[in-house]
């Protein structure tokens, strides 16, 4: 074993802290509404930081791991082509602000009140399908990591009997996650994660602070520069020959960002939690700076792992890994591990454990938040819809854990029979095009047009679905059938679904019978206003104007602080992007070097990002308390509606011909 008796205490510290944690929310969850969405009392500070940590999981740090490991500092590069698409998501709440306005529970409930009940039945067994089997490698890499990382041996024997130690982790691991999803729901997955997020912040910059220590910055990039040409880890112009991590990747990403704002459903309760829309969309604001430590963190133990890989200084420490990752037999398995295995020759007792913790909270807050989302989609918007059932709910209730149980069970079994053939993030696009690429204009026509029809939607999600199930099929038995590998990544593959979707749903809406659908009724505004929803505005939905306040984002909910965070991230954004115009021009001009880019890494994704991220922590971290206060005050003395539970009572949408919205 790696571990050290100090580490194993620290991980089992940090495992009964949450589990008390999660226990304690329980009294809370008195109906549908609390079990789905926090009775939608959740604040900014609260969202960010929880679903921040949600999103991250055990399986997204290892993916990443395996990522940079092959293309280095490309990745954030063409990342920050992205900026300033993503100021305009942020700052206008496209698509989160609308949604949240439905007051659907669900995205599903969102659909049935827009194309009907038919159609809420089937987007959600695509979309409930399609996160299952993308959910389904999940544990397997979680409980690769704890193997390899704690170096835990392949079996073991107890009470005679010859157990496996993969197996047994998964198991383990998955009752801790169905604990803390049945424990309170929603409320226990907010509470918890956000908790989780603020240990993973520290750990990570603690981690990161010792690797800038322990291995001078010049010193990895000396590695780094003995990337083969055309894969280079410094410059991103000189990295078209890295497999799936081309720049192709990044701006196939950058499309799907648009066209699929908040398509993926695997964190969807975190969509309908918060306390207004205003609230939904100022988390998201905050949601660009909650990732500063995180991402050079999780960017700079790749890098270093690399370097020892090939560094000449580090051979002998170079032997050791490729030692170990020599028993290991699955090739993914074993590409996974590169960088969790090195972690193990220079990471200090104590510090060892706390990064072992770290990828438990990460695994339990992807788990439970997951484990909740699918399950919760098949009881809500595929089961219950179709039966025409409404339950008590304590029924309800129950109903609901039994399907996350079952969602646990599945996903034990996929982990346990299926084995990988490709990178984790390209298996995650290629599953998730099954449902992503006809989902986006589904959710994009019904929340901005009333000229889209259920024909269309139709069309849209039946044509990505099946473009998408040819190239699942064809990835994984190209290379039986022809003898290479197919010659479109899950990511390509994802991007034709989308063109597709889109032209389909567009083709079959503006073609067959207009529609005339009452937006206004739908998105609560004008008579239909909720109170509760607008309280910045005094209960009212005001009409806008267009200024160009209004052109930014900048509304009558607006606080002098909301103006600022927007401000700062307006900025933030801009100044980035123009770094990225200046170098891009340079790079294609008089070229900048290998001597340049180190400069620029050094300078702009290392000590900017380290030195903010403090301050930044410190901040969402102050809110988030603040918020989480809240949420237990306005929890004691909410008066449920127990008839809030998912259900379209009303279907009564259409206006008659010629009525304007």
């Amino acid at each position: 074993m790696y571990m050290h008796w100090i580490d194993w205490v620290v991980v089992a510290g940090v495992a009964v802290f949450f589990i008390a944690l999660a226990y304690s929310t329980k009294k809370y969850t008195q109906s549908t509404s609390d079990f789905l969405a926090a009775n939608r009392l959740a604040g900014r500070y609260l969202l960010t930081l929880a679903e921040g940590v949600a999103g991250l999981g055990a399986v997204s740090i290892v993916a990443r791991f395996q990522m940079v490991y092959k293309a280095g500092f490309a990745p954030n590069w063409w990342e920050q082509l992205q900026a300033p698409i993503a100021l305009i998501l942020m700052l206008t709440g496209w698509v989160v602000y609308r949604f949240r306005e439905t007051r659907g529970l669900t995205l599903a409930q969102f659909f049935e009140m827009r194309y009907g009940r038919n159609f809420r039945i089937y987007a959600a067994t695509i979309c409930w399908v399609s996160g299952i089997i993308n959910f389904g490698i999940f544990p397997a890499v979680g409980a690769n990591f704890f193997i390899h990382y704690c170096g835990l041996p392949s079996h073991y024997e107890l009470l005679g009997a010859i157990l496996p130690t993969y197996h047994t982790l998964l198991v383990v691991l998955l009752s801790l996650s169905l604990y803390f999803t049945f424990s309170g729901g929603q409320i226990a997955v907010l509470v918890t994660d956000f908790f989780q997020s603020f240990f993973v912040n520290i750990i990570l910059i603690t981690i990161l602070i010792l690797l800038l220590v322990k291995f001078p910055l010049n010193q990895v990039f000396e590695g780094l520069q003995m990337a083969p040409e055309g894969q280079s880890l410094l410059d991103p112009f000189d990295a078209g020959d890295v497999k799936g991590f081309n720049p192709w990747y990044f701006l196939i990403g950058l499309f799907g960002m648009v066209i699929n704002r908040m398509a993926w459903q695997g964190s969807q309760a975190y969509h309908v939690s918060a306390k207004t829309p205003h609230e939904a969309k100022m988390a998201g604001v905050l949601g660009s700076f909650r990732g500063w430590a995180l991402l050079w963190a999780l960017t700079l133990m790749p890098l270093v792992a690399y370097m020892i890989m090939h560094h000449p200084e580090y051979s002998d420490w170079a032997a050791k890994v490729n030692g170990i990752l020599a028993g290991i037999e699955d090739e993914q398995v074993r590409d996974q591990m590169i960088t969790p295995v090195t972690m193990t020759l220079y990471m200090p007792v104590g510090l060892m454990g706390a990064f072992a913790a770290v990828m438990f909270a990460a695994f339990i807050s992807t788990h439970d938040t997951y484990l909740h989302s699918w399950g919760s989609i098949f009881v809500q918007d595929v089961y219950l819809p179709w039966s025409g059932k409404e339950l008590e709910p304590k029924a309800h209730l129950r109903l609901l854990r039994i399907s996350i149980f079952g969602v646990a069970v599945f996903i034990f079994l996929f982990s346990s029979f299926y084995r990988q053939t490709q990178d984790i993030l390209l298996f995650f696009a290629l599953t998730g095009a099954f449902w992503t690429g006809g989902a986006g204009v589904v959710i994009v026509g019904g929340l901005y047009s009333r000229w889209g029809t259920t024909s269309g939607a139709f069309a849209a999600l039946t044509s990505g679905s099946l473009l998408a199930t040819a190239g699942m099929i064809c990835e994984h038995w190209w290379s039986d059938w022809y003898g290479t590998d197919f010659f479109l990544t899950g990511q390509e593959v994802l991007f034709f679904a989308m063109l597709v979707g889109w032209s389909m749903y567009a083709g079959f809406s503006l073609l067959g019978k207009r529609t005339h659908f009452n937006l206004e009724k739908m998105l609560h505004r004008g008579g239909y206003v909720v109170a509760t929803d607008r309280e910045a505005t005094g209960g009212v939905a005001v009409e806008h104007k267009w200024t160009w306040k209004t052109a930014l984002g900048i509304t009558d909910e607006f606080t002098r602080g909301d103006k600022i965070i927007y401000g700062v991230t307006i900025v933030k954004s801009i100044g980035f992007f123009v770094i990225w115009i200046v170098m891009t021009v340079l790079a294609m001009t008089v070229g900048i070097g290998v001597k340049g880019w180190s400069t620029y890494h050094y300078y702009v994704n290392a000590m900017f990002f380290i030195i903010t991220s403090f301050i930044v922590m410190v901040w969402l971290s102050i809110g988030g308390l603040r918020d989480l206060f809240y949420l237990y005050r306005d929890l004691r003395k909410a008066r449920r509606d127990f008839t809030d539970d998912g259900t379209v009572r009303d279907h009564d949408f259409e206006l008659k011909q010629g009525t304007e919205n």
